[in-house]
């Protein structure tokens, strides 16, 4: 008996959405589009003689200013001996941790020829 449910069950799970579904479907009706009207043309009116735009024959020569000469100073700079390897390391460190997160700098994917030479076969 237990069998017979089942079988009743799956019936009417079949059949009651068969039987509510709509009968005829609705065709598809297009809009109506109407035909294109011509545009008046606008009416021009006489163009103005406009007047004539006079340029200067040559263009006046370029001066170039004087070169400039700055004295090279023969003194230490001030991080001479300061600079080691253990301070260039802790730069680089700091640089990595103050840099944008490593989601806003995504990695550039570049595919090599042989890569994309063995999907397109």
């Amino acid at each position: 008996m237990d069998f017979a449910y089942i079988l009743l069950l799956m019936a009417l799970l079949y059949l009651l959405p068969e039987l509510l579904r709509r009968k005829k479907p609705k065709q598809y009706e297009y809009p109506d589009i109407p035909e294109r009207v011509p545009q008046p043309q606008a009416v021009r009116k006489e163009q103005h003689a406009q007047p004539e735009i006079r340029r200067p024959a040559a263009a006046p020569p370029l001066v170039m200013p004087d070169p400039v000469h700055m004295p090279i100073s023969k003194e230490e700079s001030p991080w001479q001996g300061q600079i080691n390897m253990g301070v260039i390391q802790n730069g680089y460190i700091f640089a990595e941790i103050i840099q944008p997160p490593r989601a806003y700098r995504p990695f550039a994917h570049h595919r090599s020829p042989q890569t994309t030479n063995r999907r397109n076969r």
